[in-house]
């Protein structure tokens, strides 16, 4: 499984945007960075869990699904990979 945080929604960041819009979904996980990583336009803000929404907004437009359907896949991957049921 990747990772895949607040990097990704740096429009500069663009070799991790090409990786993740070409890596398939059932390797992908969702996370924000924080507290260490703000997400672009939220720079000196303090990060937070919540912040993942926006996350899950870039990857989505990054690989042209939808977003329902990322959050369902990534959860799943979640699950599977932590043991949550």
């Amino acid at each position: 499984m990747l990772g895949v945080g607040g990097t990704v929604t740096y429009e500069r960041a663009n070799k991790t945007r090409q990786a993740i819009a070409r890596l398939p979904l059932n390797h992908l996980l969702l996370e924000t960075d924080a507290p260490d990583m703000p997400l672009a336009g939220y720079q000196g803000k303090p990060n937070t869990p919540a912040q993942v929404s926006r996350v899950v907004d870039v990857v989505a437009a990054l690989k042209s699904c939808d977003r329902d359907h990322l959050v369902a896949e990534t959860s799943g991957n979640a699950e599977r990979m932590f043991g949550f049921h």
